[in-house]
């Protein structure tokens, strides 16, 4: 199956596209590799690259050719303060998946949108966006018949988690200050334990179900998932990976990740 990813080089979406090559489908990523977006995080992992954005439908569509599948990982975050000024999580998030569901639609090809468990109840600007994001999904369902389905999860950690975002920001602070680590309370999941769901909601998913991770979770325990990674394994075994990918981690740490894809090869180092 030849399956677009977008957000592709992102934190969750690079675990993603590994496990689906892993499993012999054929990948598209299309990532606008922006502060979050890292091409080292697919370094080795064959795939076809598009640097693009998912609101620019000439992009977007010409990436999409010839798939089967979208699996939209894209979001903007909200430790991007630019893109909360300039209504960036609208942009990608609401009409970034209507460009991708009317390519879905008049294609006639399965869609996943991954969003997360604040859409539920949202209340800060990236959440309403997820949210908005969502109910396009379902609309298309139930207006167009699409074949859709969407995964909300709790937090996710794991490796190749951008440094300010928590609990990397926790881990690399503790390393850099030889200090005990401190992990956020909440609900978390491993980043692989978050990918093996969404490609069982890529398989299996019906259309309109909302599949939830971490939290009333039967749905996509009826497709067989179970979380594999304890958060005490988890956390130890992310904490060795940052520890030994200084070379990854900081210069993400330090400044932006530069935008051309001639300086992110430039600036990739080994492991």
């Amino acid at each position: 199956m030849r399956v677009l990813v977008t957000g592709g080089c992102g934190f969750l979406g690079s675990h993603f596209v590994k496990r689906l090559v892993a499993a012999g489908d054929e990948v598209v990523v299309l990532d606008r590799l922006t502060h979050f977006g890292n091409l080292a995080n697919l370094e080795g992992v064959p795939h076809e690259f598009v640097q693009g954005d998912v609101a620019d439908a000439v992009a977007a569509t010409g990436a999409a050719d010839g798939c089967h599948a979208i699996v939209n990982f894209a979001a903007e975050t909200n430790l991007d303060v630019s893109g909360l000024a300039a209504g960036g999580f609208i942009v990608t998030d609401v009409f970034g998946t209507h460009v991708l569901l009317e390519f879905a639609r008049v294609a006639g090809i399965r869609f996943v949108q991954v969003s997360t468990s604040e859409a539920s109840d949202p209340s800060t600007p990236p959440a309403a966006s997820k949210a908005g994001a969502d109910l396009q999904v379902l609309s298309y369902v139930h207006e167009h018949g699409l074949n859709a389905s969407i995964v909300r999860s709790v937090s996710a950690y794991g490796p190749f988690q951008h440094p300010a975002a928590a609990p990397a920001s926790s881990i690399v602070k503790a390393l850099d200050q030889d200090s005990s680590i401190e992990v956020p309370a909440g609900a978390w999941v491993h980043a692989d334990d978050h990918g093996a769901a969404v490609e069982l909601v890529l398989r299996d998913g019906e259309p309109g179900e909302i599949y939830r991770i971490g939290e009333d979770d039967d749905a996509v325990r009826s497709l067989g998932w179970e979380p594999l990674v304890s958060l005490e394994e988890g956390i130890g075994e992310t904490v060795e990976w940052y520890r030994s990918r200084r070379g990854w981690w900081e210069p993400l740490k330090s400044g932006p990740a530069v935008g051309s894809v001639e300086q992110q090869y430039a600036r990739r180092s080994p492991g």
